[in-house]
C-alpha cells in the first residue's frame, strides 16, 4: 500500500495510536522489539497485528523511515 491508501489507513488512527506507532518506529531495534513484545500481551487481538507491523517494517527500513514521517505529517497537519 503506497501514498494516499497509507495515508488514509494511517489517518483512521487515532492521535495516540498513531503518536505510539511513530515512537515505536523511531527507536532503535531493541526499543522496538520491546515495544512489539508488549503489544503482543493485548488480549484484544490487536496487538499481534502492531507487532507483526512494526516486525515487517523494522525488516525494510526506507518504508519504516517513510511510515514515521508520514505519520509526523499527519499529526503536524491535524494540529
Amino acid at each position: 500500500m503506497h501514498g494516499d491508501g497509507l495515508r488514509t489507513l494511517l489517518t483512521t488512527l487515532d492521535p495516540k495510536a498513531r503518536d505510539d506507532l511513530r515512537r515505536a518506529l523511531i527507536r532503535d531495534q531493541a526499543d522496538r522489539d520491546a515495544v512489539s513484545s508488549q503489544l503482543l500481551r493485548y488480549r484484544d487481538g490487536h496487538g499481534d497485528d502492531w507487532a507483526d507491523i512494526i516486525d515487517i517494517l523494522t525488516m525494510y527500513p526506507d518504508e519504516r523511515r517513510k511510515v514515521a514521517r508520514l505519520l509526523g505529517e499527519i499529526d503536524a497537519d491535524s494540529a
